[in-house]
């Protein structure tokens, strides 16, 4: 046979090897992740206008607050009119405050409304909360004749008639699944099991643990997990790798 034939044959074996250990390692990393999974609304264009939105919301008092030391703050967006999609936004949002009670999920309060969100640069990623503005209908006698004022004629009787227990439990199950994974990664600092981790500014708390599984969850408050790293720190004999967006 000829040598450039045999040639050719060797790298050919050793390209198709390569690949399938190469993709091996893929899926067998892939499968090491326990990332939660997020109830987003795909109406939106683009994942990332619905989570800047919603943090957002979670930092305006008038839609979300805290009434117990060391309760769950979650918000839930529906986008009222999926075929737009360029600020503003018509949204419905329910935000509420949720604790962990033997075991069951008990809410400890919320609110509920259509809401008018703007942000003045299509072109930017949102960072700017401060950039935001909103326009929500008074209570009352105010809130038909704002609903009038504040959303187009084609939106007015989906929001005079929308189902609000809907999106209400939708952000339960979101609150629900997204405390439970809190819950499981301050287990894992709590024993010593935590390699890495990764807290950015939007709450998301990243942990990579020793046996190569990664978790990802929301801290309650800004700063939650470096505090049970510190009390960690006490009794586990390794340094945990931090870092900070």
């Amino acid at each position: 046979m000829n040598k450039k034939i045999i040639w050719s044959v060797v790298v050919a074996a050793i390209i198709i090897f390569g690949f399938f250990v190469f993709k091996d390692k893929i899926t067998m990393f892939e499968s090491e992740k326990t990332n939660p999974e997020k109830i987003l609304n795909s109406s939106f264009p683009n994942e990332h206008i619905e989570k800047s939105i919603v943090n957002y919301f979670l930092d305006q008092k008038q839609f979300s607050w805290k009434t117990e030391v060391g309760s769950h703050r979650f918000c839930t967006i529906e986008n009222l009119d999926p075929e737009n999609e360029l600020f503003p936004f018509y949204i419905w949002i329910y935000c509420g405050e949720y604790a962990m009670e033997n075991g069951e999920l008990k809410l400890l309060s919320g609110s509920s409304g259509p809401v008018k969100i703007n942000y003045p640069n299509e072109l930017s990623f949102y960072y700017y909360m401060n950039k935001f503005s909103h326009e929500k209908p008074g209570d009352g006698s105010r809130y038909s004749e704002d609903v009038k004022r504040i959303f187009p004629k084609h939106l007015q009787q989906k929001i005079l008639t929308f189902d609000a227990n809907a999106i209400a439990q939708k952000n339960k199950q979101f609150s629900l699944a997204e405390i439970t994974i809190w819950e499981s990664i301050k287990d894992a600092i709590r024993n010593c099991e935590v390699k890495k981790v990764f807290q950015s500014h939007d709450r998301t708390v990243q942990v990579k643990l020793k046996n190569g599984k990664e978790i990802v969850g929301t801290e309650p408050q800004i700063d939650d997990v470096m505090t049970l790293i510190s009390s960690a720190k006490t009794y586990c004999n390794n340094d945990i790798m931090i870092a900070i967006e």
